[in-house]
């Protein structure tokens, strides 16, 4: 395993925008962090009896049932998520209020999506 050192900060460290620059690196992957990784954002925990599967390269989520509504993320091929059973035209509501076209979802097998 790779090792990492830190080297000893000195109080002109913290002077111009090098440090500005290192910060926001060091804050945003800790964002990234925070939110689950690089990997997977949205997964299925099962919480609302409706797990699905993405059947499609990308899958816009959106803030509203309509291609028109503000995109909120985009899930790839093989991302599980949980879902409602509510389904208006066309996209059916998941988890936290979002969006996504249901034609492109496949409910998981044991799953209450209908």
């Amino acid at each position: 395993m790779a090792r990492i050192t830190v080297p000893k900060l000195e109080a002109s460290s913290f002077k111009g925008w090098t440090f500005v620059l290192v910060a926001g690196v060091v804050l945003a992957l800790l964002a990234i962090i925070d939110r689950g990784g690089l990997g997977e954002i949205t997964t299925a925990n099962g919480s609302t009896g409706c797990e699905l599967e993405v059947m499609t390269d990308q899958l816009n989520v959106r803030s509203g049932p309509s291609p028109g509504a503000a995109l909120v993320e985009t899930l790839t091929r093989g991302m599980r998520v949980d879902g409602t059973k509510v389904v208006t035209d066309g996209f059916r509501e998941l988890e936290a209020g979002r969006w996504a076209a249901d034609a492109f979802l496949s409910p998981l097998p044991g799953s209450d999506c209908a």
